[in-house]
């Protein structure tokens, strides 16, 4: 029933709506985020993450460094090996037997010849020979003459050889046989190492060893890569150079004292290496057979490592006629630390204990390359 003058109810309903959206928009929203614990376990989430993918990083440069060890130690043998198809022999300049591994490496005496820059004679050379020799040390070069430094210590006259070098023509190729050659090997610069010849310096027989150094191939951890040259197909893989007047000539001439020296004359980590200074040259040349031979012909057992070793010699099949050797990621050519354990698990001091066999050295990081027939 309407009383008259009475409104609707509008201002009610209107001062309801303004309380109920006066209540709503004054209501606390509740605040967002992470508790400190919350924060705390993603901080260690990310440094676990962060840490794995750190190392996995570290292996994986690792990695790449060995194989572009390897890439650069395979160039260097497809470089020998078209040398062998050009001249039937794989390169240096001076006979194997006349590198003393001190003043000048077996690497080295392969770099002068893959790449040139150097000239070799002796007394028996033809006049073409010594000609050539004498017209290119005309330049600006190093000579060094009749030096015990180059002495073919193989032949009963022990010939000492000459040579002379020119760090400006280093790279223009070798001379062989009255031609000139291009270069057989071309490396960056960066995987060479040596010290430029002084011209205010002239080194002689008593300072070569400190003053001179022929440029050598470093691999991916400025170590000096190893090269090993054969120069027969037959006989012992290594005799030592006391050895019994009967043996035959080794496959392998290594000099006895088995130095590693790197370009500034400083040995390279010789007390962490089965190579160093506390081995007789007996372990040495047994250990290095080792890395030589092929395990599927070998014919040392535990029975007669013992004599065989000891006396210097080793018979059995090489794996080829060069051997390249990275000291790897350690930088210690050979570490003791990785040494092979015998048949009841301890480590082999030296090669005549254990189970003898090439397979054994890959217990070793080191980056081998063997090359040629």
């Amino acid at each position: 029933m309407s009383v008259a003058g009475f409104r609707p109810s509008t201002p009610f309903l209107f001062l309801g709506h303004t309380l109920m959206t006066h209540i709503h928009t004054t209501k606390r929203t509740p605040l967002l985020g992470f508790t400190l614990v919350e924060i705390l376990v993603v901080i260690a989430i990310i440094a676990i993450l962060a840490g794995i993918l750190l190392s996995a990083l570290g292996g994986v440069q690792e990695s790449a460094k060995k194989t572009k060890a390897k890439s650069l130690m395979q160039a260097f043998a497809r470089a020998c090996d078209i040398f062998a198809l050009d001249h039937g022999r794989y390169p240096g300049i001076l006979p194997e037997s006349a590198v003393d591994g001190i003043h000048i490496t077996s690497m080295q005496n392969a770099l002068l010849e893959l790449m040139g820059g150097a000239r070799v004679k002796s007394i028996n050379s033809p006049n073409s020979v010594i000609n050539e020799f004498d017209n290119f040390s005309s330049g600006p070069a190093v000579v060094i003459e009749n030096s015990a430094f180059f002495e073919d210590d193989a032949t009963t006259s022990n010939i000492r050889w000459d040579l002379t070098f020119d760090q400006n023509r280093f790279g223009e190729g070798p001379f062989i046989g009255g031609r000139q050659y291009e270069p057989y090997f071309s490396p960056k610069s960066a995987d060479l190492l040596y010290a430029a010849y002084d011209n205010n310096s002239v080194p002689t027989s008593n300072d070569l060893g400190d003053s001179f150094f022929f440029p050598t191939l470093i691999d991916t951890w400025e170590t000096p890569i190893m090269y090993f040259r054969s120069s027969r197909t037959s006989g012992p893989v290594i005799a030592a150079s006391d050895a019994d007047a009967n043996t035959p000539m080794p496959q392998f001439e290594i000099q006895s004292d088995l130095q590693f020296f790197d370009p500034t004359d400083q040995i390279i980590n010789v007390n962490g290496s089965l190579f160093g200074t506390g081995s007789t040259t007996e372990d040495r040349l047994a250990w290095l057979t080792l890395l030589l031979a092929h395990p599927s012909f070998w014919d040392i057992d535990e029975t007669n490592a013992t004599p065989d070793f000891q006396d210097g010699v080793a018979w059995g099949t090489a794996r080829g006629r060069y051997m390249l050797l990275s000291a790897g990621q350690d930088t210690i050519f050979l570490e003791k630390e990785n040494q092979p354990v015998d048949n009841s698990g301890s480590p082999i001091s030296t090669p005549y204990g254990g189970e003898i066999n090439p397979s054994m050295m890959d217990n070793f990081d080191d980056v081998i390359v063997h090359g040629g027939a």
